[in-house]
């Protein structure tokens, strides 16, 4: 007869358990030390979570924490044959150094992290062996969801708490570095002028690139995705809108843009394919070989949740440190078509809010900048003056709260193309903003405000700075 096969234990750090509780007994200041770390409902022990609960309590309300405490929580507790003294005189025997809390917590933290990956996976396969036939994909949505607060929440405490010290020392071992030439301010924007206002895209940043549709943000966020990755390292560019095969034509566009040439090469005429010349194709070939030492990554799926956008920017991370290049920079295009969290259905304010500032937080859980594209609403276009403001921003204030930079685009030529009849003087304004596009600071939290003029060949997906 075969033995009865025992259960299987979960994931725990039971001794750790007991190490802690110990360390925290004899001197209270373990306590302070592992609260960074860990929290009650991490530990395994029904018992050791109650006992942790009331120390933080008497810790909080400053009150001692000794054995005559542990004594009344503990009560006629069943401790498995075993007495409260005892079970007390256990844990102080096995209790660690206050130095040593820290790790002890982060083990007991661990080992809750792993059971709630065990319970994740378990419930999805109960779910999924009933026998019933259901969507797939919003199985797998919601295992991302849960899988992704484990995955966020070690790079969450590495990023949570620093000293003022710790800090300063950092600012001035970066600025040492910028002045010998070892490292730029921030990512490039490639725009000269602009890197200047704003020194680059800042690390933890949030940066959103808003405009009225036909403004040129898929043709300036790509400009801008190219020069980090040429210059920062690997780029992340998130397209909710357009396939990868559209915005590959794009950029091979800008790539093997001549203004010598006298046809110039469209991205639609290279969509088309039928009318390339010798000499277009011999183009395209170098900028192809271009396109393969650049380490810009398109993902191209539409409808992808807040939890996923933050999940692949962890992969590509990982991906980026395998090949030996840091993760330079996340874009969106855009942030209107990132789908919500049920958590607000209906309230679309409530849902942009959720989406804006859980992008603000990926940018600083990551140390990277987050640019992100947005649409601005109609309002502007009942101005005579149809330049963005900051109230034009689409759906929610708190895109403008959360964003540490907004840059609002324009383009004169876009509306003096679409009137019926124009003047001579509008004739000739249109002749010399036919290729310009305005890049106007609107909002920045360190630096000024300011307006950048650019050149701009929307159909070739060409942008470079110019003066007026």
């Amino acid at each position: 007869m075969m033995p009865p096969v025992a259960d299987p234990v979960p994931p725990n750090a039971f001794d750790a358990e007991q190490a802690l509780l110990g360390a925290i007994l004899r001197n209270p200041e373990a306590l302070d030390r592992a609260r960074d770390h860990v929290r009650a409902e991490d530990f395994f022990e029904d018992m050791h979570r109650h006992v942790f609960e009331v120390m933080c309590q008497r810790r909080d309300a400053g009150e001692v924490i000794d054995w005559k405490l542990m004594t009344s929580v503990l009560g006629n507790a069943d401790l498995g044959g075993i007495s409260v003294s005892a079970y007390l005189a256990k844990l102080c025997a096995e209790a660690i150094t206050v130095i040593g809390a820290p790790g002890y917590a982060r083990m007991i933290a661990e080992a809750a992290q792993m059971r709630r990956v065990l319970e994740t996976a378990q419930a999805a396969v109960a779910q999924m062996t009933d026998g019933s036939v259901r969507s797939p994909a919003e199985y797998a949505t919601n295992m991302i969801a849960q899988l992704d607060e484990v995955a966020s929440a070690g790079l969450a405490e590495h990023a949570r708490r620093v000293s003022l010290g710790q800090s300063a020392g950092n600012v001035l071992n970066r600025i040492d570095q910028v002045r010998k030439g070892l490292a730029p301010q921030g990512v490039p924007y490639g725009l000269p002028k602009l890197d200047h206002d704003t020194l680059g895209l800042r690390p933890s940043q949030f940066i959103v690139l808003a405009g009225r549709p036909g403004m040129g943000k898929t043709t300036v966020a790509l400009h801008i995705a190219l020069a980090a990755a040429r210059r920062s390292g690997a780029v992340g560019f998130f397209s909710l809108e357009m396939g990868s095969d559209e915005l590959t034509e794009r950029i091979l566009a800008a790539l093997a843009y001549d203004p010598r040439a006298y046809e110039p090469l469209t991205y639609r005429a290279i969509a088309e394919a039928r009318g390339l010349s010798d000499d277009d194709l011999e183009r395209l070939v170098v900028a192809q070989r271009e396109c393969s030492t650049i380490p810009l990554w398109i993902e191209q799926q539409a409808g992808v949740t807040l939890a996923q956008i933050a999940a692949r920017a962890r992969q590509m991370r990982l991906r980026a440190e395998r090949q030996g290049i840091p993760l330079a920079a996340i874009i969106i295009d855009h942030i209107g078509l990132i789908r919500p969290s049920k958590r607000y259905a209906g309230n679309r304010v409530q849902e942009m809010t959720e989406v804006s500032s859980g992008l603000k937080g990926l940018a600083k859980e990551l140390g990277i900048p987050v640019l992100g594209l947005s649409q601005l609403n109609r309002e502007a276009e009942k101005r005579q003056d149809k330049r963005p403001q900051l109230a034009d921003l689409r759906e929610s204030g708190s895109i403008e709260q959360d964003a540490d930079v907004v840059l609002g685009l324009y383009r004169d030529a876009y509306y003096l193309e679409r009137q019926l009849d124009l003047s001579d003087v509008e004739q000739d304004r249109l002749a010399r903003c036919q290729n310009e596009l305005e890049i106007e600071i609107l909002k920045q939290r360190s630096g000024p405000t300011s307006r950048i003029v650019c050149f701009c060949d929307i159909a070739c997906n060409v942008l470079a700075e110019t003066a007026r």
